[in-house]
């Protein structure tokens, strides 16, 4: 027995922190601290004497452009299937590979999994060739379904919101190549150079030649911010505007742009409606590149909520990096594996964790550098109090307790933060993930006098 009234505190002590340790994997729902003392509007770290500067001379941002409306029209300009569509099945191996999981969190009954194999009729893939434009937002699915897929939700990091069936999501009147159907004919493959997958028939509406010439004016309208509800001429709601999409521009009215959009008929052929856009929700293609309208974009997508893949209306890592750049025309892939290979690449792997920060304050170009870590991409904005300052969409920081238990603190959304974002909640019962040590690139979108190192170098998975 222990009767040394201080050994017993200790071994009490001891107990109580064993006991609650592996209840803190998954810890309170404060924030990260650099949520506390960063500003959280990207403007705030703007260089007053350089935020109009252009960043690239107008006829390289003109040629960028051009480069950019060449990719996004290739389905309309090619055969099928795109070069880019490398493995339209890569679902049906993944879920004969191992168990997965429902909406209901538990394994997916095989003989259920076979009926979304034969929906996807692989076997017949590519069955179409034919042109066509979403009619609104679309979820693109690797299967023909809306269920989600997931793997176990037991394990850290896995479960919602990782719906492994949802690849990606593409903005309304977005150009598409169908190249297959399903089984019944109710869903749609299509292709893009940006990302492939399945969509219902009934979202998206048939291109002919003289609908693709007419829609692809040269002139377009980029919008600057979120939730616009876009009506036509007519006054019929037809969708929701966001940072990303891009119009065909015919000229001005009064109050705003007046851009094209693209509905279907009855029997799903494509027509041109007509509608205007406020100035104040968007911008002739491609904007002006400066530092301070980067900024001016990205304070509109402070603070929106996480969504993998796109998902319940939100963005990811990769969707917030390419949907920034694209009104200034700045072509990036959809993956943050690919992106982190955008432009000019400078390894930073063999580094140690704090001189890989120290090269990106020296030389990162605030706006226009993007930064890697294994599965996220992040930009670099500037810095505070000596340490860079990081734009970024996570679901959140990896934590290991005492007793080894793998957990989530949740972030969940568009935010500003440093390289060690939880630094100040570490301790002694719980680990949080330092992203400095797992630096491995940064790259700089632009070619750059002050860009050095050697020129070198799927889905995100947002630091699970």
């Amino acid at each position: 027995m222990i009767r040394h009234p201080l050994i017993k505190i200790l071994v009490a002590s001891v107990f109580l922190l064993l006991l609650t340790a592996g209840c803190v994997a998954n810890p309170p729902r404060r924030d990260i601290s650099d949520l506390e003392w960063m500003p959280q509007q990207p403007s705030a770290y703007l260089d007053p004497a350089s935020a109009d500067q252009p960043l690239l001379a107008p006829p390289q941002q003109a040629a960028q452009a051009a480069e950019f409306l060449k990719k996004y029209f290739t389905p309309w300009h090619t055969e099928a299937p795109l070069e880019s569509t490398s493995s339209p099945f890569w679902a049906i191996d993944w879920i004969g590979r191992q168990e997965v999981y429902g909406a209901n969190l538990r394994p997916v009954a095989p003989q259920r999994l076979q009926a979304l194999i034969a929906m996807a009729a692989p076997e017949n893939y590519p069955s179409l060739n034919r042109c066509a434009i979403s009619v609104h937002r679309i979820d693109l699915r690797a299967l023909p379904t809306h269920s989600p897929i997931f793997n176990d939700p037991r394990q850290a990091g896995e479960g919602f919101p990782f719906d492994n069936l949802q690849h990606s999501v593409l903005p309304a009147n977005t150009p598409l190549l169908v190249t297959h159907l399903s089984g019944d004919g109710s869903w749609a493959f299509v292709e893009t150079v940006l990302a492939y997958g399945w969509i219902p028939l009934n979202d998206l509406a048939w291109v002919d030649a003289d609908f693709a010439r007419d829609f692809e004016t040269g002139n377009f309208l980029a919008f600057s911010r979120d939730g616009l509800a876009v009506f036509d001429s007519a006054g019929i709601y037809r969708f929701k505007a966001e940072i990303g999409g891009l119009l065909p521009a015919t000229g001005k009215a009064a109050g705003g742009h007046r851009v094209l959009l693209a509905d279907a008929d009855p029997a799903r052929q494509a027509l041109l409606l007509e509608a205007t856009i406020p100035f104040d929700a968007g911008e002739i293609f491609p904007r002006p590149l400066t530092s301070r309208r980067i900024a001016g974009l990205a304070d509109h997508l402070m603070g929106q909520i996480y969504g993998w893949g796109g998902s319940f209306g939100g963005r990811d890592c990769s969707a917030t990096m390419r949907d920034l750049f694209v009104p200034f025309g700045l072509w990036l892939p959809r993956n943050s594996s690919e992106q982190a290979g955008a432009g000019v690449v400078v390894p930073l792997a063999g580094l140690t964790p704090s001189k890989r920060e120290q090269r990106l304050l020296a030389e990162g170009i605030p706006f226009l550098t993007l930064v890697r870590v294994p599965g996220h991409i992040m930009l670099y904005i500037g810095a505070k109090e000596g340490q860079s300052a990081l734009l970024h969409t996570i679901w959140g920081l990896r934590t290991r307790s005492l007793t080894g238990q793998e957990g989530r603190w949740g972030i969940g959304r568009t935010v500003v933060t440093t390289l060690q974002p939880g630094l100040q909640r570490d301790g002694l019962l719980l680990g949080i993930s330092n992203l400095r040590s797992k630096v491995e690139s940064m790259n700089f979108l632009i070619p750059a006098d002050r860009s050095s190192g050697p020129d070198e170098e799927s889905h995100s998975a947002s630091d699970r």
